[in-house]
Parts: C-alpha cells; structure tokens; sequence
C-alpha cells in the first residue's frame, strides 16, 4: 500500500500550475512555508523549519531562504495569491458570497485595509493594501481601489454581499458598488442624518428604543445629500445603552 502524499507534496501539487513564479525555486519555497504554518500553528519562521523537506543540514539555513523570500521586492503577493484564491471560489459560482472590508492597525502605525471572503466563520483574505501613515478610517480611493482589485476574482454568475464596519461608511461607496452589482450591509455612525419621505428627518440616535427592540425602514435617506433610499436598521442590546 502506498503512502499518502505529505503536505508539502501536496502543496507543490496545488502550486505548481501557477505561472506567475518567477522562479520555481520559490514554489519550493512557498510550499514549505505553507507547510511549516500549518503544521507548526506558529507565525515564528523558526517554527517552520523542522516541518521542511530540504537537504539543508542546519535550521538556520532554512530560516535565512524563507527571510531571502520575504524580503525579494520582485516577489508579488498579489499576482501570487489571487489566482490561487480564485480556484478556491470556484464552488461559489452562481451562489451567494459575503465579502467584508475591515481595517488592522498595527503599532500604531500602519493600516492594512482588506477585502475577505466570509466562509465558515473565518475571514480569509482577498486584496489588501498597508498604509502609512494608518488611519481606522479607509478613504474612499482606498475602498474603490480594492473593489476593482477583487472584481476580476469574481466567479461567475455569483451574487455578492458587501459588509462593511462604521470605519468605511462612506455614501460614495454605493456608486462602485452599485456598477459592480453588489448588494452591501453597511454599519454606520449614531450621528448620521437620515430622512424619511413624510417623516420628520433627524439624526439616528434620536431613533426612540427600548432594550431589545429592533426597528427596520425602507426607503430611508442618508446625510444632508439625501443618499439613498436605502434600507435602515436599528437596534437597542437587553440592558445597554449602546445602539446598533
């Protein structure tokens, strides 16, 4: 009886058929990087190299190939990953794909802002982009250049749902989205203005709640420009003061 491929096997299988390497001695590379995170649950390169197959006698020489790698400026994550993840989206064609964009400040510093598929309760990474200065605050150019990044990633026929935190409500948002044909859920700030034909206008947190009541209204107009209609949802936590 034959032995099971190990992962790192399995791995340079998966990676193989990618053609934007720039040398195949990188696949090889990346293939046990993958496996020594996997196997390790560690984010240490250290940690990785007793789970590499190598001829390198001593872990230090692993660990210097994997920072060599890491610190090549022609090795592009992008044109690397996003085919990859691509493949695995193809199981979504003609279903529907929640995608959220988020924000992760980083000593204070920088801001990756990114673009993830929403499976199984796990956000996996899809486009991304690292600002510096950061700001929890995504500007729009940033949001729009990552729609138009994921966009082409897309599998067909595959309905999408945007969600997005209070971080990136911005109302021009609606117009990339609304070209791309995707549906959105946007959580916004207690203070913006929001209109109702026929209804006295004000901002949501003048919205009336009791602890654990929920109220939803159509055709709801947002801000002093009257974005919208769109649909509003607010919500009062058991024994909070917060407002959803």
């Amino acid at each position: 009886m034959e032995n099971p491929p190990s992962l790192y096997d399995t791995l340079v299988q998966g990676l193989r058929p990618h053609r934007n390497w720039l040398d195949r001695r990188h696949l090889k590379t990346v293939a046990g990087m993958m496996g020594g995170l996997i196997h390790s649950g560690s984010i240490r390169l250290c940690a990785w190299a007793p789970f590499v197959v190598s001829r390198a006698r001593y872990s230090q020489s692993t660990v210097r190939r994997f920072r060599r790698w890491l610190d090549n400026d022609k090795s592009e994550g992008h044109p690397l990953y996003g085919p990859l993840l691509q493949q695995a989206l193809i199981g979504w064609v003609d279903k529907t794909l929640s995608v959220a964009l988020d924000t992760a400040m980083w000593w204070h510093t920088y801001c990756m802002v990114r673009l993830s598929v929403i499976s199984r309760g796990r956000a996996v990474p899809w486009v991304w982009d690292v600002l510096e200065p950061g700001s929890a605050m995504v500007a729009y150019d940033v949001s729009k250049a990552l729609l138009d990044q994921a966009n082409p990633l897309m599998p067909v026929a595959c309905q999408v749902g945007f969600l997005a935190d209070r971080g990136v409500t911005d109302t021009e948002l609606r117009r990339p989205l609304k070209r791309l044909g995707w549906h959105f859920r946007l959580r916004i700030t207690s203070n913006f203005w929001r209109d109702r034909p026929g209804h006295e206008g004000g901002q949501v947190r003048t919205i009336s709640l009791a602890c654990g009541q929920a109220r939803f209204w159509p055709g709801v107009l947002l801000t002093i420009q009257r974005c919208g209609p769109v649909h509003l949802a607010v919500a009062r936590p058991w024994a909070s003061d917060e407002y959803w």
